[in-house]
């Protein structure tokens, strides 16, 4: 905390000497924006506030913290209806005159930060050409700078910082850096991501999707992609997944599909290289669950009034038919999209489940919570949009958004792998992750214990994979997500668990 408080008064002093050696510079506070339309108003107010405010910033525009230390205060709004919003802004004076104003529009939420920017420069452009009297300016005080409370501070500071190795250990069990491997730029904001068979020569099959695409890539050394199909514009692909149900040594690749409002997936296999299709108009959701080495498939179903509908179970493969088999009870949060099981010594079963706002949850047989994390991890994109007219007037959207959260991996060791998104602007349903981790943890018997969690990696994490018999991480990386106009673009990378 006093390291925290020493960097902030250095900023601070810098910042007003700056203004002192700028006699031009104008001195301008954001206000909280007014907010209308959407859900988690006060948590936006604050996000566009300070988005606004360091992008008005410049040359000769500066943010303060307070009204009274400014030549010119912002009032800005914020008003969407559906996918379409609009952002306002204007510069008062101290007479209350409106000297500048600046309006944008989008109609994509993962574009709202460059949004904002494209407005901080307009109305900071606008400001800038304004000239405000030396004499209405507040006088500059010169604050003399904190002195460290201690010589342990500023040799911490001095000290050069060390290059993070890319898996964080214990010291006592940090021996080696782990290697890493990425691909070419692939085209498109991907989605989902799930290995196929090993080849003979060693190569590796890998499924990927995004929202109207399925692709076969072979992966050895480099990435090659060797056959593609695309799917009608309203047949959204939700994720793909892979599990041998019958048993003949190749993988079948279940591809969750949303069509309109009603579920119609699909499985597709790999032979000679090409895609075929072997079913189709399936009404589930799938999900691969690897506990303890053994993979399976599990699907749940939807309903009129509910996303999801009835138990999770097992998908059974019996001739060209898929049923369904072994349905299984969930603690109260657990849905297809956010449980795993697994085994302690003793031969204990226990459910792990992401709660609705992100936290890992621990169950017992009988349903009882037994442990709860103090850090979010999960956090994903992807989802699917259903009619909800009876909330529109809470809402103000007509669509009730269902996100699908990220995988929990249990490892033939019993050890838990999660992922962690973060980002700049993740407020109800508009998300923009940017940073990535993934942490692996075991069962004490009371709590999970990190093991070990990657370096923060600077792309979101659409989906990724863990293959037991290399000691791997394949994780799908969206380094460029899909405006407009353009393509995204995504990459695989490749992790070797040491």
């Amino acid at each position: 905390m006093k390291r925290l408080i020493l960097t902030l008064a250095c900023s601070i002093i810098a910042s007003l000497f700056c203004s002192a050696a700028l006699a031009a510079q104008v001195r301008v506070y954001v206000e909280p924006f007014s907010v209308t339309g959407v859900k988690d108003k006060d948590d936006l107010k604050s996000a566009l506030q300070l988005l606004l405010a360091s992008r008005v910033s410049g040359d000769q525009v500066i943010a303060v913290d307070k009204a009274a230390d400014a030549d010119l205060v912002v009032a800005s709004s914020y008003l969407a209806f559906g996918p379409v919003y609009s952002l306002d802004a204007a510069a008062r004076d101290k007479a209350g005159k409106v000297v500048a104003r600046a309006f944008e529009q989008g109609e994509d939420m993962n574009q709202l930060i460059p949004t904002v920017s494209k407005l901080g420069k307009k109305l900071g452009d606008e400001i800038a050409k304004l000239s405000i009297p030396e004499s209405a300016k507040p006088a500059v005080v010169a604050i003399p700078a904190p002195k460290p409370s201690s010589p342990e501070i500023v040799r911490k500071e001095a000290a050069p910082k060390a290059v993070e190795p890319e898996f964080i250990k214990p010291q006592e069990i940090e021996r080696n850096s782990a290697t890493a491997w990425t691909s070419q730029r692939l085209t498109g904001s991907l989605v989902g991501i799930a290995p196929g068979k090993t080849l003979p020569d060693g190569q590796r099959e890998i499924f990927v999707v995004n929202d109207h695409v399925l692709r076969l890539y072979l992966l050895n050394g480099t990435l090659k992609m060797v056959s593609e199909v695309s799917f009608k514009s309203h047949e959204k692909l939700l994720g793909v997944d892979t599990a041998d149900l019958d048993n003949d040594g190749n993988p079948e690749a279940y591809v969750t599909i949303m069509d309109r409002e009603t579920l119609q997936s699909q499985v597709w296999i790999s032979k000679g290289g090409k895609l075929q299709q072997v079913a189709d108009r399936l009404p589930y959701y799938f999900r691969a669950i690897e506990t303890g080495g053994t993979k399976k498939i599990y699907l749940q179903q939807i309903g009129a009034d509910s996303d999801f509908y009835g138990d999770v179970a097992e998908l059974a493969k019996v001739g060209d038919r898929y049923e369904m088999k072994n349905p299984i009870k969930l603690p109260r949060f657990g849905f297809l999209y956010n449980f795993n099981i697994f085994t302690d010594t003793k031969g204990e079963k226990y459910t792990l489940v992401f709660s609705e706002d992100g936290y890992l949850i621990v169950y017992d047989v009988n349903g009882e919570e037994l442990w709860r994390s103090s850090d979010k991890f999960g956090g994903s994109e992807t989802y699917f949009k259903r009619e909800d007219l009876q909330k529109i007037r809470i809402t103000g959207d007509q669509f009730r958004w269902q996100f699908l959260e990220q995988r929990i991996i249990v490892t033939k060791d019993g050890e838990i792998i999660v992922p962690k998104n973060t980002g700049t602007f993740v407020i109800g349903n508009n998300r923009s992750f940017n940073k990535h981790s993934i942490y692996c943890f075991t069962w004490n018997g009371t709590s999970l214990e990190e093991k070990w969690h990657t370096r923060e990696a600077p792309q979101y994490l659409s989906d990724f994979f863990y293959d037991d018999a290399r000691k791997e991480l394949v994780l799908l990386q969206v380094v460029k997500k899909d405006g407009m106009i353009k393509e995204g673009s995504s990459v695989i990378a490749v992790k070797k668990v040491e």
